[in-house]
C-alpha cells in the first residue's frame, strides 16, 4: 500500500494494522517508510511502534542516532505499560543516555518491569540494591531480586549471589553456596565466575582444592579476556601449580594482564626481567614494568623501584630517588623499604647521615618481623650506633633474626657468644 494511499485511509485503519504495516517495512529493510508508520502508530498509541521505533532512534536505523529521542519515546511506551521499554527507559536513566542521570528514576522503571517478571529489570534492580544507588543499599533485597533473575538464567544474577553467600552480604557466608552460583555462572561463560570459581579450586573454598580445576576455570576466564584469570594464571605457571612450571607461559600471560591495565601482572613482569625468569634478564624492561605499577599504585613496586635506583639497574644510580620511592613505600608498611631507609640514613645514600634516625627505621621494620632489619638493629646495639651501646639487646635481636634464617645474625651471634 503506498504511503498516499494509507494517509487517505488513516481513519479507517487501526493502530494494530499501522504497526503491522511499519513492521512489514523493517523486515523489507525500507527503513525509511517504516519510521513513516512507525510515527503514525505512535500518534495512535501504540506502545509497540514507541518502543521500537526508540531503539530505531538508539541505533540509528532509518533515522539519525538520537539517545534524546529514544529516551522519549522509550518513555512513552513504559508509561501505556510496555515492559520492555520500562526496562529500557530505566537503562537510560541508570547510564544518563538521552536525559540525566538519576538512579531514582531508574529504579522506579526498573520496578514496575521487574513487578512483571521482565529478566533484565529484575536483575537491574538487583543491581541497584546491591550497591545502594537510587535506594538505600539493602543487600536482602538485592539477593530477593537476584534470586528471581537467576530463575531466569542470568548469569550476572548467579554470579553476584555467589558473591553474597561469599562475603556474607544479606546472608551469612556459605562457600559452598557461593561456589554453586559461580559454578552456574561460569557454566553460562560469565568469565568473572569462573575467575572466582578458579579461586574456589585454588584455596578449597565451598570445593575440595584442585589446582587442576583452578587452572581450567582460570583458562576460560583467560581466553575472555579477564585480566586477574590472566594474572592468576600467570602464577600457576610460575610456580608450577596444577601445570608443569614454565616461566615463559607465566611471562605470557602476566604480559597479557600488564597490557590490560593489572598492576598486579606489571610487577610480576618486572620480577620476571629482573631475576630472568622466563626472558633474558633485562634490567630496563624490569625498571620500566615497576615503573608503571609503582605510579599505578602498587606498594611493592615502590620499593622495588626504590631498589632501582638504590643499585643502578635499568636506570641511573640515584640515592636520592630511590628514597623517595622508600618513604612511599614504607608508608604502606612495606617492611624491606623501612629497612632500606634505615640503610639510607645509617649511610648518608641520599640524605643526611643519621645513626639516630636509621635506628628508628630499623626498629619499625624490626618490629614487623624482618630479618634484615632485626640484624642490623643489632648491630647498631652491639656497636653503640645511634643508641646506647648494649650487647644484650644485640644479642636478642641477632637470635630474632637468626631465627628467621638470617645468615649474618648467625655469624654474630657465633662471634659473641
Amino acid at each position: 500500500m503506498a504511503k498516499k494511499e494509507l494517509e487517505n485511509n488513516e481513519p479507517k485503519l487501526t493502530k494494530e494494522q499501522v504497526y503491522a504495516l511499519a513492521k512489514e517495512c523493517f523486515e523489507k529493510q525500507d527503513y525509511e517508510l517504516a519510521v513513516s508508520y512507525y510515527e503514525q502508530a505512535v500518534r495512535l498509541d501504540s506502545a509497540e511502534a514507541e518502543y521500537e521505533l526508540a531503539q530505531l532512534y538508539q541505533a540509528g536505523i532509518g533515522v539519525d542516532k538520537d539517545d534524546k529521542k529514544a529516551s522519549y519515546y522509550f518513555e512513552l511506551a513504559a508509561m501505556l505499560e510496555h515492559t520492555e521499554a520500562q526496562n529500557a527507559i530505566g537503562d537510560c536513566f541508570y547510564f544518563g543516555q538521552g536525559v540525566p542521570r538519576n538512579y531514582k528514576k531508574a529504579v522506579y522503571w526498573y520496578r514496575q518491569a521487574a513487578n512483571k517478571g521482565q529478566e533484565y529489570a529484575l536483575e537491574s534492580i538487583a543491581n541497584c540494591y546491591y550497591r545502594g544507588e537510587g535506594v538505600v543499599q539493602d543487600f536482602g533485597q538485592a539477593m530477593h531480586y537476584f534470586e528471581q533473575s537467576a530463575e531466569k538464567g542470568s548469569d550476572w544474577a548467579n554470579y553476584y549471589l555467589g558473591e553474597c553467600y561469599n562475603y556474607g552480604k544479606g546472608v551469612e557466608v556459605d562457600q559452598t553456596k557461593a561456589a554453586m552460583y559461580y559454578t552456574k555462572a561460569a557454566e553460562a561463560g560469565n568469565a568473572l565466575a569462573q575467575s572466582n570459581l578458579g579461586d574456589c579450586y585454588a584455596y578449597g573454598n565451598g570445593v575440595t582444592k584442585d589446582f587442576g580445576e583452578a587452572v581450567k576455570w582460570y583458562e576460560k576466564a583467560a581466553e575472555a579476556g579477564n585480566e586477574w584469570a590472566q594474572n592468576k594464571l600467570a602464577n600457576c605457571y610460575y610456580y608450577g601449580d596444577g601445570v608443569e612450571q614454565d616461566y615463559a607461559k607465566a611471562v605470557e600471560y602476566f604480559a597479557k594482564s600488564a597490557e590490560a591495565g593489572n598492576k598486579n601482572s606489571m610487577s610480576r613482569l618486572a620480577d620476571c626481567y629482573y631475576y630472568g625468569r622466563g626472558v633474558d634478564q633485562d634490567y630496563d624492561k624490569a625498571f620500566g614494568y615497576y615503573q608503571k605499577a609503582a605510579e599505578a599504585g602498587h606498594n611493592i613496586s615502590k620499593y622495588n623501584l626504590g631498589n632501582c635506583y638504590f643499585n643502578g639497574y635499568g636506570v641511573e644510580q640515584d640515592y636520592a630517588k630511590a628514597v623517595e620511592w622508600y618513604l612511599q613505600a614504607a608508608e604502606q608498611n612495606i617492611e624491606g623499604a623501612i629497612n632500606k631507609l634505615g640503610d639510607c640514613y645509617a649511610n648518608g645514600y641520599g640524605v643526611d647521615q643519621s645513626y639516630e634516625l636509621a635506628v628508628e627505621w630499623y626498629t619499625k621494620a624490626a618490629n614487623k618481623g624482618n630479618g634484615w632489619a632485626q640484624d642490623n638493629l643489632g648491630s647498631c646495639y652491639e656497636y653503640g650506633k645511634g643508641v646506647e651501646k648494649d650487647v644484650q639487646k644485640a644479642i636478642e635481636w641477632y637470635t630474632k633474626a637468626a631465627d628467621k634464617g638470617n645468615k649474618h645474625a648467625k655469624t654474630r651471634l657465633q662471634r659473641l657468644a
